[in-house]
């Protein structure tokens, strides 16, 4: 049985542990995980791969100064 049980950092507390034991009570085999999820994590996670893709040049688009203003110029209203 896999169960994902989310909750926040507020609710950890004695009585939380004592409702996961009973709900695994005679389950000596039991794996619990915590696992915690930062959005700087996911942030830092980004920005990594975009570094990557910037080194590798992979979905770069790259255009002139007076490329960028006729964009502008004719897709602005």
């Amino acid at each position: 049985m896999d169960a994902v049980i989310k909750v926040k950092v507020s609710e950890l507390n004695a009585s939380l542990l004592e409702r996961l034991r009973t709900l695994f009570q005679g389950k000596e085999d039991t794996e619990l995980t915590i696992t915690y999820h930062s959005k700087a994590n996911d942030y830092l996670v980004t920005l990594e791969r975009s570094r990557k893709d910037m080194e590798e040049h992979n979905g770069i688009v790259t255009f002139t100064m007076e490329q960028l203003e006729e964009y502008t110029a004719n897709n602005t209203k």
